[in-house]
């Protein structure tokens, strides 16, 4: 079982709007556009997958994990130097 909370999740929402109140209401807004949570937690596209930072930058709560698709996966890699590994929650 994986310590790290599932992107979307009522657990992952909590932490998020404490962490990030903006980012939460981004997320709820793009979840609610796209009609369901099974999409990228940063542009809506339907084909994504869940990750978690990996590194020493990685704190403890939502802001680690994140439904992204291919395109944000390597925006956050390429502009922000990110490292995300896919998990099975």
């Amino acid at each position: 079982m994986s310590n790290f909370l599932r992107p979307h999740s009522k657990e992952w929402f909590e932490a998020l709007e404490k962490q990030n109140p903006n980012q939460a209401a981004q997320t709820k807004q793009i979840i609610s556009i796209a009609g369901s949570e099974e999409v990228c937690s940063i542009c809506g596209d339907d084909d994504a997958n869940n990750y978690k930072l990996e590194g020493t930058q990685a704190m403890p709560g939502a802001a680690i994990t994140l439904r992204l698709c291919d395109d944000c996966l390597s925006i956050r890699k390429n502009m922000h130097g990110e490292c995300f590994v896919p998990f099975v929650h």
